[in-house]
């Protein structure tokens, strides 16, 4: 059984623990790393390959002394992305251990949100590559943006191998995810969660939908 196995994940010389989210599918946060390609391969928490070693690449991250209240054009969205980073940052109330072997659905649910996880990454790439005359802050705000989404697709993926609410959980203030994104504009954000499983006409706790969320802020 792949649950009976403690998996990990080798970055260069550094082991870290991984997660079974489905069969075939593993789930680690990558290590700190200076930029540059290291070595990459799965093992069963002993440090031996059992998987064929690839590469993995770190990039340019995001700058830690970035004012991230300069992308914010008033203190009333700052205020929601704050809201929206704490609800991705919420452990899972209850997580399943089961492995999706035999639940066609769900594995193809995973797989859905991966492949627009690498269609969103090839289009920024090639924005990126495109827009040479980038200034410096555009850059720090594209990074930004590119961390948002790094932990919005990583939580999602956690949410749809849960049992009960999953992605339509509510925050501490009664919103869920989708009227977060909505009110701050990321429309990106909205393919993703609607393809996790969250109902577009999905109302908060005050009876509010994604569309007066972004009605209501100017969206």
């Amino acid at each position: 059984m792949v649950t009976a196995c403690n998996w990990s994940c080798m970055f260069g010389e550094v082991e870290v623990p991984a997660e079974v989210l489905a069969n075939g599918i593993l789930c680690c946060q990558a290590p700190p790393h200076k930029i540059g390609r290291v070595p990459f391969y799965v093992t069963r928490a002993n440090r031996f390959a059992c998987s064929e070693v690839r590469e993995f690449e770190y990039r340019e991250g995001v700058d830690r002394n970035v004012d991230f209240a300069d992308f914010f054009n008033s203190a009333t969205e700052m205020v929601l992305h704050l809201r929206l980073v704490g609800l991705l940052s919420l452990n899972s109330a209850h997580t399943s251990n089961q492995v999706f072997e035999d639940d066609m659905e769900k594995r193809n649910l995973i797989f859905k949100l991966i492949s627009l996880k690498e269609e969103e990454e090839y289009s920024c790439r090639e924005e990126t590559t495109v827009e040479m005359d980038t200034t410096k802050h555009k850059l720090k705000e594209h990074m930004f943006h590119k961390q948002v989404k790094e932990t919005l697709y990583s939580w999602l993926l956690r949410k749809v191998t849960e049992t009960g609410k999953g992605p339509r959980v509510l925050s501490e203030e009664g919103q869920g995810v989708l009227h977060l994104v909505a009110a701050l504009g990321y429309d990106w954000a909205i393919k993703p969660i609607i393809t996790a499983g969250v109902n577009i006409n999905f109302r908060d706790v005050s009876g509010w939908t994604a569309l007066h969320w972004a009605a209501y802020c100017g969206r």
